[in-house]
Formats: structure tokens, C-alpha cells, sequence
């Protein structure tokens, strides 16, 4: 039996359109579109891929004890933005001082009955939401605020990430997991808390980091 189709790149961000004849494979069945494609092309390609920058934000000191409703930082995806966001990359890195002995990353997913009575309508100073494609115009409705309380003590905080004890090596002042890859998602009016659990140190302060896609469908 044969089949035939047509198959549409991402039409979102830089508008750009082409075709291609889709075939099954032999012997398996599954559906080929392109001869080469890596990992990720098509969502930066279509200007929905952003990264979190933080370099000049100003960063918040670690916590020594598992938080209740205490959010160092919150990634938020606002109401009425109209995008579901997918995490391919997630994590935390020294800004500023001298970490302790080691650290964990926590995070927890908040529903709309967690997040704080007044939603944070914008992102702290000197955080950058960078899309991917350098040519697109397509701006992140992503949100990073800082010191964020949330609503009841139902969180679920969990590892996401760890640091080495501290040291001079590069990655030992990082915390980042490189495989999220769309297993953490946000629809509208909704958010990650992050946290931070290290020794004092000496005046360490950590800032996120992170990798995410914005589709234009909301999500349930």
C-alpha cells in the first residue's frame, strides 16, 4: 500500500513555510519527514525555544532547611498568556560569594490554588528571556520573580538538580538538569518554586537557569 502526504514545517515565529514529502519507513511503519533533523532544530528554527538568563540579575542566599511555602524564585506563566511552556533545561548557579559544601536544587509545581494572592506581573531586573532564533520576533510570556509565598503547605518539593562542593573547577558552582526535556510543563496560571538547600558559606547567592518552549495552545 502506498501513502502520500504533505507535511508543514512549525509555521510559529518566523512565518517561513515549507514542504516536504512525508513516506513511511520500510519494514516499520513509522512516518519520515526529513532526512537529517537534530534534536530541538524545528522549535528554535521556529523562534518558540527561549533561554533564561540571569547573569545580571541579582541573586537569593540558600536556605538550610526543606521550604515549606517559601519560594526563593518563581518561574510563572500568566493567566490569559495563551502558551503552554515545556522545560528542556532547569537548574541554579552561584551569581555572587562563595557557596558551601555542596547543594540541592529543589523545585515544586504550583496549581492556581498555590500561587501567591498577588501574581507577579512582571520579571525581576536584569533577567532575559532570549528566544533561540536571534531573527525572531517572538517575545517569552515567562515571568522569573523572586521571594515569592505560596498558598498552603500541600507542595511537593522535590531534587531537580545538585552541586559539588564547592570549589574552582567549572560546574562545581552549578546545579543544572540537562534532562528535563518537556517533563516539566506550565499552562496559564501556573508555576515552578525553586529553592536552594546549601551550607552559609560565604555570602552565596544563586539565580535560575533554564530552556523552555512556548506553544500557542493553553493546555487544560
Amino acid at each position: 500500500m502506498l501513502s502520500e502526504g504533505i507535511a508543514e514545517s512549525l509555521q510559529q515565529g518566523l512565518g517561513n513555510k515549507a514542504t516536504v514529502t512525508a513516506s513511511f519507513t520500510r519494514g516499520h511503519g513509522s512516518l519520515k519527514v526529513a532526512w537529517a533533523e537534530g534534536e530541538g532544530d524545528v522549535a528554535s528554527a521556529g523562534g518558540i525555544r527561549f533561554h533564561l538568563c540571569t547573569s545580571g540579575a541579582t541573586g537569593i542566599a540558600p536556605v538550610q532547611s526543606i521550604p515549606t511555602t517559601a519560594a526563593q524564585w518563581l518561574l510563572y506563566n500568566p493567566i490569559g498568556s495563551g502558551v503552554s511552556m515545556f522545560f528542556d533545561e532547569l537548574g541554579s548557579w552561584l551569581v555572587s560569594g562563595t557557596a558551601g559544601a555542596g547543594a540541592t536544587l529543589l523545585y515544586a509545581l504550583c496549581n492556581n490554588q498555590q500561587l501567591p494572592t498577588s501574581r507577579p506581573a512582571t520579571s525581576v531586573a536584569n533577567v532575559i528571556l532570549e528566544n533561540a532564533n536571534p531573527n525572531s520576533k517572538r517575545g517569552s510570556r515567562l515571568i522569573a520573580q523572586t521571594n515569592q509565598t505560596l498558598l498552603g503547605n500541600l507542595l511537593s518539593w522535590k531534587p531537580l538538580a545538585w552541586m559539588n562542593p564547592a570549589g574552582t573547577l567549572v560546574g562545581q558552582t552549578q546545579m543544572i538538569n540537562q534532562d528535563v526535556r518537556g517533563k516539566i510543563m506550565l499552562t496559564p496560571d501556573s508555576g515552578i518554586a525553586l529553592a536552594v538547600i546549601s551550607p552559609t558559606g560565604t555570602s552565596p547567592l544563586f539565580a535560575p537557569t533554564g530552556i523552555h518552549r512556548e506553544y500557542d495552545f493553553p493546555g487544560e
